[in-house]
């Protein structure tokens, strides 16, 4: 066991999802983020009123870099043609983290 309360560990794997959307997020402006870009993402992130995380971690991506990120099916063919480019591995990171953070709220 981690030592960890459930909002600690809820609290660290949020930090872990928002690296993985700046990540994502400065990979596709080409620019690193400021500290007001990286407030604005977890702002657009908390206050999305999608479902799930990785709906609420596309929505601010969306928002914020008015890019739509590749779709997971969209993902998957590429994957299976061996064509993933650095983008692709970024999104699926976030919807990684997105699934754990999820599982650390509780959620099925």
């Amino acid at each position: 066991m981690s030592g960890n309360t459930p909002e600690e560990s809820r609290a660290m794997q949020e930090g872990r999802l928002l690296n993985a959307i700046f990540e994502l997020v400065e990979r596709f402006t080409k620019a690193e983020l400021t500290n007001s870009g990286r407030r604005l993402l977890i702002t657009y992130f908390r206050s999305s009123p999608e479902d799930t995380v990785a709906a609420r971690a596309r929505g601010a991506i969306r928002r914020y870099a008015q890019w739509e990120p590749p779709s997971m099916e969209d993902i998957r063919e590429r994957h299976r043609a061996g064509t993933m480019e650095d983008l692709d591995w970024r999104v699926l990171k976030v919807e990684n983290e997105a699934r754990k953070l999820e599982e650390a709220e509780g959620r099925p």
